[in-house]
């Protein structure tokens, strides 16, 4: 009796075939990113944002040449190191905005959790400052940088008591620009000359931003009291 043989794939099964053994080490390849992208901040924090990558390599115990294998290119690598920062710094603020109190006592949680992850962290600030102009040229609709970060946080901060107080005109968005640049610039001002205490300059930024903070709220019809205790969002 003749041995029947078993049909030739097809196209499409050929290709699942490829498919399902490519993803199979999906897991793996974010696993070594991952690794790749926790050491370049490991490293940065030692070395600064000029971190070589034969350092990166190293603390992620992977060949140099490997590294690229992951990210297409320094600048691929870069994008994702500054998403990554920015998006731990974004959760901080979050957490910090989110306090119960009044209105200045809000403020002041954001920006003394600005301040102190910038004077624990200086080389990834600068590392996130240096790099923002060309994240930007991506379009990315991330938070890449520590401006952005600050200003998605307190964006959506912002919207969310206009929604449970019921104001029908939306903040303006160079409302938020304003306090954002502000705080930014100065920070990474004073990350340079440190000629005050981080708490002096957190008192001195809180009472500038809820000046602009309650002139923008007068304007959309809202008399804030700095003393009062907002509804919980």
């Amino acid at each position: 009796m003749a041995s029947q043989q078993a049909p030739e794939p097809d196209g499409d099964t050929t290709a699942a075939i490829r498919d399902g053994r490519s993803t199979r080490w999906d897991p793996h390849r974010r696993e070594r990113r991952l690794a790749i992208i926790t050491a370049a901040v490991a490293a940065m924090e030692e070395h600064g944002p000029e971190a070589l990558t034969g350092e990166i390599a190293k603390r992620a115990g992977v060949p140099r040449t490997h590294v690229y294998r992951h990210f297409e290119g320094k600048r691929a690598l870069d994008l994702a190191v500054s998403r990554h920062i920015a998006r731990q710094l974004g959760d901080q603020l979050r957490a910090a905005l989110a306090r119960p109190g009044s209105a200045q006592d809000i403020i002041r949680a954001g920006i003394a959790e600005h301040l102190a992850w910038i004077e624990a962290h200086p080389n990834l600030y600068r590392f996130l400052a240096r790099h923002a102009y060309a994240v930007q040229e991506t379009g990315s609709p991330h938070a890449d940088d520590a401006k952005a970060a600050f200003a998605a946080e307190l964006t959506v901060l912002i919207q969310r008591y206009v929604q449970l107080l019921g104001i029908d005109t939306a903040p303006p968005r160079r409302l938020v620009v304003g306090v954002v640049g502000l705080v930014d610039a100065t920070a990474a001002w004073w990350l340079e000359q440190r000629d005050v205490s981080r708490d002096e300059l957190t008192d001195e930024l809180a009472d500038r931003v809820w000046t602009l903070i309650q002139r923008g709220a007068r304007d959309l019809g809202l008399d804030l009291d700095p003393d009062q205790p907002l509804p919980a969002v």
